[in-house]
């Protein structure tokens, strides 16, 4: 045989599994870091108020949205709040399919745990198990926790870049319509109100998790071809 060829193919299948590396796992920092982006983006003002020193974050709002009688009779029930209070879940879905290693998944259970527990309702939920409001936040907690804890176990490096995708695109559309939605309300009840920070941050940290999961499956599907 040829040496040209005998090298050729040395040097194939030495390039190999570096072309197949994979890329998310290569980015943990930048994943983290949108994460954080994302949690502080909920954190901060969704809402500037116009006519009173009022600011109120993601889950503030959805709070007062769900105090507005005609989120009670909408279809589905309290839509706008569900739209806002989703973004926990989401997020824990998140952290779950972005550890990686013995040590980040433990750190990572105990966040899912941490904000799973920050989503339940007040204890008077035990005496009013009718209310809707403390059912959707419960119900949301438990679905933390389902998405979440398995996500650290399901979720491996072939997957994750789909993972990621799906939840940052989710994530922005959600974000858009559950402003959108607690906007109109709380403009119906006061003077007006703009969009503050927190939903653009919230919207940025989605579009460039969505663009890393993305990115990733295209790397990855180019290097199996």
């Amino acid at each position: 045989m040829d040496v040209r060829v005998i090298l050729a193919t040395l040097q194939y299948k030495m390039a190999t599994p570096l072309m197949r590396i994979d890329r998310p796992a290569s980015r943990p920092l930048l994943t983290i870091s949108l994460l954080l982006s994302l949690l502080t983006g909920l954190l901060l003002p969704w809402l500037l108020a116009q006519s009173a020193p009022l600011t109120l974050n993601a889950y503030d709002l959805a709070e007062w949205a769900s105090l507005h009688p005609l989120q009670s009779a909408s279809n589905p029930p309290l839509a706008a709040p569900l739209l806002l209070r989703v973004h926990l879940v989401i997020l824990c879905a998140l952290v779950g399919a972005a550890a990686q290693g013995n040590h980040a998944k433990r750190a990572a259970a105990l966040v899912i745990v941490a904000l799973a527990v920050a989503q339940l309702p007040p204890i008077e939920f035990v005496n009013d198990l009718a209310n809707l409001n403390y059912r959707q936040q419960f119900g949301l907690a438990l679905a933390s926790l389902f998405l979440g804890i398995p996500a650290l176990r399901w979720v491996n490096h072939r997957w994750q870049p789909a993972w990621v995708a799906g939840c940052g695109l989710l994530g922005l559309l959600t974000t858009l319509a559950g402003a959108t939605l607690a906007l109109d309300v709380f403009a119906s009840l006061a003077s007006g109100g703009s969009a503050g920070l927190g939903i653009w941050i919230v919207a940025a940290s989605y579009v460039s998790l969505f663009g890393v999961g993305f990115r990733a499956l295209v790397v990855s599907a180019r290097s199996q071809m």
